[in-house]
This record gives C-alpha cells, structure tokens and sequence, in this order.
C-alpha cells in the first residue's frame, strides 16, 4: 500500500513540475497613417504578471516594460504561469508624439504575427 501511494505521489509531482506555460505575443508596431515601423516603443501586460528581475529588489517588483526594435518588431512573455491561465493578455503601448494604446488579444491564434498601427497624437 506504501508504495502505491509513493509511486501516485511521485507521478502526480512529476506531471505537476512539467507544467509550464508563458504567455508570450509578438508581432509589429506600425505609424498608422504612413505604415511605417515604430522603433523603441514601450510595450507592458496589464493583467498578466511579467517581472523584470533584474530590476527588482528584495521589497519591489517591477513589471516588465518591452521594447520595439528598429524595425518595428516586439516580442512579450510572461512569467511561468504553470499551468495556462484563461486571461485574454492586455497590452499598453506607448511611444513620445503617438497617442497611448491599449489593446486585447481576443484569442491563441491572434498572439503571434500581431500587426499593430499607432496613431499620432
């Protein structure tokens, strides 16, 4: 009996320790009049946690903030989830002299190949 419950034991924590899922977008940030890529624009999960531990301390978490490329092109993840979260991913942009966006990625299919137009201010 012992040993049917270790073995139970150590299956379940094995499949449990296998888990992992991130939350991860990518995709291309556009001006949305000339088409033109948006380079160092400033792109952060509102409702999925994302933490930059480089730049936290021991009292203080700080979320991530991503970045735009030269040409335009961005690349989110999240932390370990786990298992995968049910959350449709939130997402602010903000660039000096656009108008600050916010946007939801409705589904899985829509999280890679995003293509995003700015507005100017």
């Amino acid at each position: 009996m012992k040993s049917k419950i270790f073995i139970i034991s150590l299956l379940t924590s094995i499949v449990l320790h296998s888990c992992d899922c991130w939350v991860i977008l990518s995709g291309n940030l556009i001006d949305s009049k000339t088409n033109e890529p948006i380079s160092g624009a400033e792109l952060k999960f509102l409702n999925i946690e994302s933490t930059d531990y480089s730049k936290s301390n021991d009292s203080i978490i700080v979320s991530m903030v991503f970045k735009t490329d030269s040409k335009g092109h961005f690349s989110m993840m999240s932390n370990n989830y786990g298992f995968c979260p049910n959350i449709e991913p939130i997402v602010m942009i903000q660039k000096e002299g656009y108008k600050p966006m916010k946007f939801t990625v409705k589904n899985n299919l829509e999280r890679n190949g995003l293509t995003v137009k700015l507005e100017k201010k």
